[in-house]
């Protein structure tokens, strides 16, 4: 049996071992062939770390870039596989189920080189994937093309823009999450950035990620039956009330997140998790008295945000205000 044989088989086996873990309506694969994740092995099996003195957890998500003053969206996965010159070959596979939202196929317009966007719509809520400084994007995919969990959709390599990843770092860096809004160019519009949005609503302002591998891990120990129940799980690190009569696209893509009381609207409740991602919306059922602020802080959890980067919250003596990270997502959110 060939060595490249071998690979594959115990990918497939892996696979189908991920797929049985759940109910038919939601299924999970790992993103590359790499089986270590699936049985239970370390960081070092799995992540490629940022540089050869680096820490495996540099290659994780989180603020763990920087002495932890810069955040990583994702998990970088590396290859098991080459060719003789160095180069990645490995596969890479669709997480889940779901439509191809976005491919950007000129490495030179992203930091993420060439990449895509996988919506996936039939899991609760809808999550994107995303994957990136692919060598090639499988040339059958287009923008709405449906994949399967477990398909193979590109190939990993080394591509990004504005800095240079070595052959020996080539790998996949991989996002799951939410999307703020579908009006991401009109915010755009009113910013004083000098080159033009090239990516649409798939731009990384736009999309908000959880932990890929503490997700992975609660599926693989059969924690939870849909994406809902792992949101519920994280902490909420922040309230914010928005004084607002407009109704965001985010509740008619994200319902099961989302709390419509009525058809007048006086205002949101927007319960933040960690980094930022929306936990749960709700629509103020009479207008909101005290402040005259149109942002407000109900609350505000220290103790999660412990982290020098990514914060949400910061205060001047006892009051607390939003950070400029915390107003981008509001103003993504509501328009504002």
């Amino acid at each position: 049996m060939s060595l490249s044989f071998f690979i594959r088989f115990v990918f497939l086996c892996t696979v189908s071992n991920f797929l049985k873990a759940e109910n038919p309506g939601f299924k999970l694969s790992w993103p590359t062939p790499n089986p270590a994740f699936a049985r239970g092995y370390g960081y070092s099996t799995f992540i490629q770390k940022t540089g050869p003195d680096k820490p495996f957890s540099s290659g994780s998500f989180g603020c763990v870039r920087n002495n932890g003053y810069k955040f990583h969206e994702g998990l970088d996965l590396y290859p098991l596989n080459r060719d003789k010159k160095g180069r990645a070959t490995d596969s890479i596979f669709s997480a889940m189920s779901g439509t191809v939202s976005y491919i950007n196929e000129i490495s030179a317009l992203s930091a993420y080189g060439k990449y895509l966007v996988i919506e996936h719509n039939d899991a609760n809520p809808a999550l994107y994937t995303l994957y990136a400084h692919l060598e090639s994007i499988d040339k059958n995919l287009k923008i709405g093309t449906k994949v399967q969990a477990a398909q193979a959709i590109g190939k990993m390599g080394n591509t990004s823009s504005g800095y240079h990843i070595p052959l020996n770092r080539s790998h996949l860096h991989f996002e799951i999450g939410l999307r703020l809004t579908n009006s991401f160019q009109t915010w755009y519009n009113k910013k004083p950035f000098k080159s033009k949005n090239k990516h649409g609503n798939f731009s990384g302002f736009n999309l908000v990620g959880f932990d890929p591998l503490k997700f992975y891990l609660e599926y693989k120990n059969k924690s939870f039956k849909q994406p809902i129940d792992f949101i519920r799980t994280l902490p909420l690190v922040t309230t914010v009330r928005i004084k607002t009569s407009k109704l965001p696209d985010f509740v008619s893509r994200y319902p099961s997140l989302c709390f419509k009381k009525g058809n007048v609207i006086h205002g949101w409740d927007v319960y933040f998790g960690p980094y930022g991602i929306p936990l749960k919306m709700e629509q103020l059922e009479q207008p909101p008295t005290g402040s005259q602020n149109n942002i407000e802080i109900i609350n505000f959890n220290s103790e999660i945000q412990k982290d020098p980067c990514r914060k949400l919250i910061t205060s001047k003596g006892k009051q607390l205000y939003p950070t400029e990270q915390l107003k981008t997502y509001l103003e993504l959110l509501f328009n504002l």
